[in-house]
């Protein structure tokens, strides 16, 4: 039975196949979200949950794309937004699967102060950021991850700040579970691969 419609039956067993949209993917040639989707895509069937009960809440930037290209419901919101609009559909929806989809320059810079209130406030949701370490959408200028010194069209004689990471804000307000250090060794995870990362 569905949580969220009710209605009666055993959840469909899925393939990959099932989750991929019929929209065109719109990514540069070579870049990493085709990888990402692609392992998001593989493991939307082991989760057991009808697509009707699983929604991808993205913000703006590259990656904020992936709603398009599920098969399931989706939200494209504004940018730096996507966490505060997951927490609300959350608090509204308790029984469904949210997963938000942002970047480096999305959910670190724009919306670093919503990714860090749904941390603290540890809502059930599972955040996928995507880290490029620049922002890839309007073509080159340096964000929050990018290296010191990194030289860009907003950086011509190159970044002056220090980067941090994602896994960094986590810690900083005690977000319960990573992805990144799941094992509680503060190392990376014993995990294989994207796909086994997205499992933790």
């Amino acid at each position: 039975m569905s949580p969220a419609t009710g209605a009666p039956g055993a959840t469909p067993k899925y393939t990959k196949k099932d989750f991929e949209s019929d929209q065109d993917v719109r990514w540069c040639p070579g870049c990493g979200d085709y990888a990402i989707l692609s392992a998001v895509q593989k493991m939307m069937p082991d989760l057991g949950i009808p697509r009707e009960d699983i929604v991808f809440i993205s913000g703006i930037g590259c990656s904020s794309r992936f709603p398009y290209y599920m098969n399931t419901y989706g939200f494209h919101t504004i940018h730096g937004r996507a966490p505060a609009i997951a927490t609300g559909l959350k608090l509204a929806r308790p029984e469904l699967k949210i997963f938000v989809i942002t970047g480096d320059g999305d959910g670190l810079s724009i919306g670093g102060n919503h990714l860090l209130h749904v941390l603290r406030r540890n809502v059930d949701v599972t955040i996928i950021l995507f880290n490029n370490r620049i922002y890839g959408l309007t073509k080159g200028q340096y964000s929050p991850t990018s290296e010191l010194g990194k030289v860009t069209k907003s950086t011509p004689v190159g970044s002056a700040d220090r980067p941090w990471e994602g896994v960094e804000v986590a810690r900083l307000v005690d977000a319960v579970d990573s992805a990144l250090d799941d094992d509680g060794t503060g190392g990376p995870p014993p995990h294989a691969g994207a796909t086994g990362e997205l499992r933790a």
